[in-house]
């Protein structure tokens, strides 16, 4: 009985071992031997034959493939700052009236001497001639004269009976540079019994302008055209915007 046991155990043991050495378990899968890469088979050294672990040895051992460089990034540097001079800020300035193209060309000729750009422009203007003595037109050329007449016999010189037609029989009782003349000749005519008036005598004239143009601060005073104006009308300086 006991002999019967053993030997059934001893096949058993045996049933197990050849289930085991030759099936695999399920849901496991020995892995398949990664391929070389030239496309073979990896073998174990002890699986080659003498001849071909011979040709092995002498084979030539290839590099590793160099890597693909990627161009190189230029990275371009930014623009060097010029630290130069700052421009100077322009400015624009207007001096006038010169009373003649002659004082206008020498304003000038100062203006460009002083390294500016500048220039000429004329504008229609009136001169002071100065102060007309007068008695007011009468209603008829007889009347005019008769008044100049009376004039002359008390001793009024320097009169005439205006025939223009602005002022037509008016009498002309003089012109005088200086106010202070006219007031007095004013005063005299009108002790002898006449009403004159006053007035101011203007011609038409052009009045001239130069136009400057430079760096701030080096455009010039009006003084340095004092020589060049008039006494009534000095020269003077005006700011004026640039064009452009």
């Amino acid at each position: 009985m006991r002999r019967a046991i053993f030997l059934a155990l001893l096949l058993m043991n045996l049933g197990l071992f050849a289930w085991y050495r030759w099936y695999v378990l399920p849901g496991r899968v020995e892995p398949a031997p990664s391929a070389a890469p030239g496309g073979k088979p990896l073998q174990l050294m002890s699986e080659l034959s003498a001849g071909d672990r011979k040709a092995l040895a002498s084979a030539p051992v290839e590099s590793a493939p160099a890597a693909a460089t990627s161009p190189a990034i230029v990275t371009p540097m930014p623009a060097a700052s010029t630290s130069g001079t700052a421009v100077a800020a322009l400015a624009c300035a207007s001096y006038g009236p010169f009373p003649s193209s002659d004082d206008a060309a020498q304003g000038l000729a100062r203006l460009k001497a002083a390294g500016l750009t500048a220039n000429q422009h004329v504008i229609p203007g009136k001169t002071k001639r100065g102060y007309w003595v007068y008695l007011p037109p009468f209603g008829t050329r007889r009347e005019a004269d008769a008044a100049a007449d009376l004039l002359r016999t008390k001793g009024v010189k320097d009169i005439y009976v205006v025939a223009d037609e602005a002022n037509r029989n008016a009498v002309s009782l003089g012109v005088f540079n200086q106010r202070e003349g006219a007031v007095q000749r004013e005063k005299d005519i009108r002790k002898l019994g006449l009403k004159p008036q006053m007035a101011e005598r203007f011609r038409d004239e052009p009045r001239y302008w130069l136009d400057a143009r430079g760096a701030e601060g080096a455009l010039p005073q009006a003084d340095v055209f004092k020589d060049l104006g008039e006494e009534s009308t000095p020269v003077g300086r005006a700011t004026s915007v640039c064009a452009g």
